[in-house]
């Protein structure tokens, strides 16, 4: 069973989170993707710091969880951008590296009338970061009290086997571990997957989508996608599942909790949004569930709004007392 951290939010004792930092272009309001010699106009558009990294870091942030980072930018004006926006936000970025002479990272975010969006990518940098720049900075892990790997699917000179043990080193020393790799663009070779088993087998909280579950597993129902990724996890598995909620699975018995309805601007970044509420809320108020639903609130205000996205914790727990939980 995991442990409670106990305590309110001004107890807490903060998140380290190792992930990819990029810059976003959001392309919203686009019926269907354009057949190659064609074109398709999208209703409107805006750029934003952004990866599973800047994500999470941002939004837990907000939800008064002090935050740092370890990652890696490039030696241009995005670069600068992302320092500056999340040293604005408050979080640290002394394990943050800038790669000489390099590219930051770029995502362009095609998003439908309904919300849902598809990427493509240019990772620049993030072709970079590799096992050594994560141990560089391990040390502060010793002074969290969640350590976080995240968007791992975009960091390819990432040795998972290698995260794996530094995980193991960070819950030895006392830290929650959390991982939700993201979407693996390269198909999910074995390689990959040996490596994110690696990961998962030192991981407290594990947090990917349907879609990531049911491609790690090569199962198509929830029930066996969570009973098959538990057995591999000492923790808990929580799998996100957009409209229809989350589910999870912990010491054997599973829980879910309803989505809540809103009006859906667009869901790119919604998933991080949602870690970082799981995060929070652990922090808070000591349980995984407890997390779940905070972080359902946190990613439904998220997705509804089209400026001023990530929600503070107060407006978060108020959302949080209309979620419905099933329990076993």
């Amino acid at each position: 069973m995991l442990e409670p951290s106990g305590g309110g939010p001004e107890q807490r004792d903060g998140l380290l989170v190792t992930g990819n930092l990029l810059i976003d272009v959001i392309l919203r309001g686009v019926e269907a993707m354009p057949v190659w010699g064609q074109e398709v106009v999208c209703s409107s558009r805006f750029e934003a710091v952004a990866g599973q990294g800047a994500n999470l870091a941002l939004a837990a942030s907000r939800l008064g969880v002090s935050t740092g980072l370890i990652g890696n930018v490039g030696e241009d004006a995005a670069g600068a951008r992302i320092r500056r926006e999340l040293s604005e936000a408050g979080i640290g970025l002394e394990g943050v590296e800038t790669t000489p002479g390099g590219s930051t990272a770029m995502t362009i975010a095609v998003v439908r009338p309904d919300g849902e969006r598809a990427f493509l990518s240019d990772l620049g940098c993030l072709k970079d970061f590799d096992s050594a720049a994560m141990e560089r900075h391990w040390s502060r892990t010793f002074e969290a009290r969640v350590v976080a790997l995240v968007g791992s699917s975009n960091l390819p000179g990432l040795d998972l086997e290698e995260a794996g043990r530094l995980f193991a080193e960070a819950r030895a020393g006392g830290a929650l571990t959390v991982f939700d790799p993201g979407w693996d663009p390269d198909g999910w070779a074995p390689g990959t997957r040996k490596g994110i088993a690696a990961v998962v087998a030192n991981t407290d909280i594990f947090l990917p989508n349907r879609d990531e579950a049911s491609a790690l597993t090569d199962q198509d129902d929830l029930a066996s996608m969570l009973r098959v990724l538990a057995d591999s996890c000492p923790g808990a598995v929580v799998i996100k599942c957009g409209a229809a909620g989350s589910c999870c699975i912990l010491a054997g018995e599973v829980s879910r909790v309803e989505a809540l309805p809103t009006q859906v601007d667009n869901a790119v970044g919604a998933g991080d949004v949602y870690d970082a509420g799981v995060v929070a809320g652990y922090l808070s108020a000591g349980g995984v569930l407890e997390g779940m639903i905070l972080g359902t609130a946190a990613a439904t205000l998220y997705v509804s709004r089209s400026s001023n996205r990530f929600p503070d914790f107060e407006e978060a727990s108020e959302l949080a007392k209309g979620v419905v939980l099933h329990q076993p």
